[in-house]
């Protein structure tokens, strides 16, 4: 198994809204040594319908492709840009902007979306990482997501993340112990 030693910074909605923060957090970054640095590329009304209480903050937290292709070109001038897709409109930033994107990541609760995984179709992947957050799920999910995305994809490389997000975080549940078991499946 191959071993991954890279550094990601992830920029997530740390921006807030604001695009003038985002690129100044991507400026302030730009000497820092890790390799990569991760966005959220969503669109409110294609993650969320008007009533949900998130809603608003969506919208607050929504920006515009071509605001978009100037993050990721300032972006990719000194890091390996990475998108964490939720949505269609994700991997439509992700096509306008291929050649600028070094990976991209599905949460575990976006690998069963089925509209985000058939516009992954028909890409040139082949140079492109994916990160599989793979938290929460059984081992026989493991072994079907990593076939799955090795028959219907063409990606370079297919990296599994093992996580558990909540605060604050227990040690019971946060995947370690999942480690050697995901191993064992990988061999």
């Amino acid at each position: 198994m191959q071993k991954m030693s890279q550094t990601i910074i992830e920029v997530a909605n740390t921006h807030g809204g604001s695009y003038e923060y985002m690129i100044s957090l991507i400026n302030e970054f730009e000497s820092i040594q890790p390799s990569g640095m991760k966005f959220q590329p969503f669109k409110y009304d294609r993650i969320a319908v008007k009533k949900y209480k998130g809603y608003e903050l969506y919208k607050k937290l929504f920006f515009n492709r071509n605001q978009w292709k100037e993050i990721i070109k300032i972006a990719n001038e000194t890091k390996e840009v990475w998108l964490d897709v939720f949505d269609a409109y994700g991997i439509d930033i992700f096509a306008a902007n291929i050649d600028s994107i070094y990976g991209l990541k599905l949460q575990t609760s976006v690998l069963d979306n089925i509209t985000v995984l058939e516009a992954l179709k028909g890409l040139e992947l082949n140079d492109k990482k994916i990160i599989l957050n793979i938290a929460g799920r059984k081992k026989s999910d493991i072994q079907y997501y990593i076939s799955y995305f090795q028959e219907n994809y063409n990606f370079n490389e297919i990296l599994l993340e093992i996580g558990f997000q909540s605060y604050p975080t227990q040690l019971l549940d946060s995947g370690i112990s999942k480690i050697e078991d995901t191993k064992k499946i990988l061999d």
